[in-house]
């Protein structure tokens, strides 16, 4: 896919970024050349974003040098990035929900006529032009908040490549939230944006992705370009023993005989969204439910905890009649639920370390007004032990850890009442893979000592490793059960994409 030439486009060298008590980059070195599509990997923590904020104008370097086309180049805003040629888009979206889809994307330089009136028209017709270019249907009149998370993400991209006429592109995670046929979408505009000259920057940890769309791999750990691989030398072992600096030794699943039947759901109902679900959950058992977006499976999970309206349903729970109709119903019957959107729906990002672990632990644990500060930090501590949370400090503001590491403290948060159910959307959503690993250990472990897990995953082969048992769905309703050595892909691949079709 590569129109690479011998001058880099775009080339970092030394560069040296310093947060409290952290060195973020420690003398990074990155190039890419005109028209290539160059993907980054590497661990939360080893630097991808802080690199990609410095470039995008977020964040300002201590140190090094940056060139554009072989000029030094002071990116000191997102102003300044972007009269550079260079824009970022970011993993979790930033927009305006309740404009329309063509605002959005002329957000900030809306045309306007003699008399100062925003030329409503023009921007309509102009946006339609560009989807018609990349054979998209999106109408460009309806709000953007009634648009699914793939739809935004390729207004997003539309917002980026047409209307700001960036000749860089830095893609974060583009596709954490598209199904496979979005992808194949996605990846036919990048081709199409290649052809005409832009450059690609590529943030992934989908090591199948990358083979596919990338021209090179630069390799991220600790703040450092630990290496660069040609296409054609994307091996898996590679590039994962660059990334954590040992291969990974995965832990297959156990086939230990599951406990009665913890919490059973009959006659599940979303008015739209699903239809007459039932299933059964075994002490012990991790439970995945498969399904392309739009399946249901994300109101599905979120009713089980009492954050999306039914207009029926019966769960037992130890073989008692229960009631959820909000959070606290859940949690007081030891269900936990924890969010795919970590930062919109689980973190308080002015907040501490300490104090996003705690919060759980405080209402139902300890239950009374007067706090022990030092009770609190002391299951802190003991959480960021056991899941190996990489702070300086519990007083660390929670927003300046990795993504990985956000993740497993709201994980760890849910851990301090002992829960006896947890429902797991998209767990290790934008994490890399050692910390995958880790969640994927502690999950094992939690399942092995009796606790019950349903797992909804956007990548099948998440699901496919940790499940005992996995339910399909499509448009609302069950179409494929598998348990055993039945939980395959091959299986679950046929199942998601026959329902889809059928």
């Amino acid at each position: 896919m590569s129109n690479q030439a011998s001058q880099p486009k775009l080339r970092a060298r030394s560069v040296v970024k310093r947060f409290v008590g952290t060195v973020a980059l420690d003398g990074m070195d990155f190039e890419i050349s005109k028209g290539e599509v160059h993907a980054i990997v590497g661990e939360n923590g080893a630097g991808k974003s802080t690199l990609m904020k410095i470039l995008a104008g977020v964040y300002t370097r201590d140190s090094g040098s940056i060139q554009i086309d072989g000029h030094e180049v002071e990116l000191g805003s997102i102003d300044a990035a972007a009269v550079s040629g260079i824009v970022m888009i970011h993993q979790e979206l930033s927009n305006l929900p309740k404009l329309s889809v063509a605002e959005n994307i002329f957000l900030g330089r809306l045309p306007a006529n003699r008399f100062g009136l925003i030329e409503f028209d023009r921007i309509a017709s102009k946006s339609r032009e560009y989807f018609e270019r990349f054979g998209i249907d999106i109408d460009v009149h309806k709000k953007l908040g009634n648009l699914t998370v793939a739809e935004k993400q390729i207004v997003e991209i539309i917002k980026a490549t047409q209307a700001s006429h960036a000749d860089i592109i830095i893609m974060d995670e583009p596709t954490s939230s598209l199904s496979s046929g979005e992808v194949k979408k996605l990846f036919s505009i990048i081709e199409a944006l290649v052809k005409d000259g832009k450059t690609i920057i590529y943030i992934s940890h989908r090591l199948d992705e990358i083979s596919e769309i990338a021209d090179r791999v630069s390799v991220f750990r600790d703040g450092k370009n630990r290496g660069v691989l040609e296409k054609g030398n994307f091996r898996q072992d590679k590039i994962i023993e660059l990334m954590i600096g040992h291969s990974i030794d995965h832990q297959e699943k156990t086939d230990a005989a599951l406990g009665d039947v913890v919490l059973e759901i009959k006659n599940l109902n979303i008015p739209g969204r699903i239809k007459n679900f039932d299933m059964e959950l075994r002490r012990g058992e991790i439970l995945g439910i498969a399904g392309l977006m739009g399946s249901g499976k994300d109101a599905l999970v979120k009713s089980f905890f009492g954050l999306w309206p039914t207009s029926s349903k019966e769960i037992r729970k130890d073989g008692k009649p229960i009631t959820i109709s909000r959070p606290s119903d859940a949690i007081r019957n030891s269900i936990v639920y924890m969010p795919e959107e970590r930062k919109i729906q689980a973190l308080f990002l002015e907040s501490s370390v300490g104090r996003n672990i705690s919060p759980i632990w405080i209402i139902y644990k300890i239950r009374r007004w007067l706090l022990d500060r030092s009770g609190e930090d002391r299951i802190g501590q003991e959480t960021v032990d056991r899941l190996s949370i990489k702070t300086s400090s519990l007083h660390t503001l929670i927003k300046n850890l990795s993504g990985g590491n956000q993740q497993k403290a709201v994980f760890g948060r849910l851990l301090l009442i002992d829960p006896e159910v947890m429902v797991l959307n998209d767990p290790t959503r934008g994490v890399d893979i050692g910390s995958k690993e880790e969640i994927y250990r502690e999950i094992r472990a939690l399942a092995d000592a009796g606790t019950s897990i349903i797992i909804v995953s956007s990548e099948l082969a998440e699901v496919e490793l940790l499940a005992n048992r996995v339910i399909v769905l499509s448009k609302g309703e069950i179409r494929g059960r598998f348990s055993g050595s039945d939980v395959s892909m091959e299986n679950l691949l046929l199942s998601v994409t026959r329902a889809n079709h059928g």
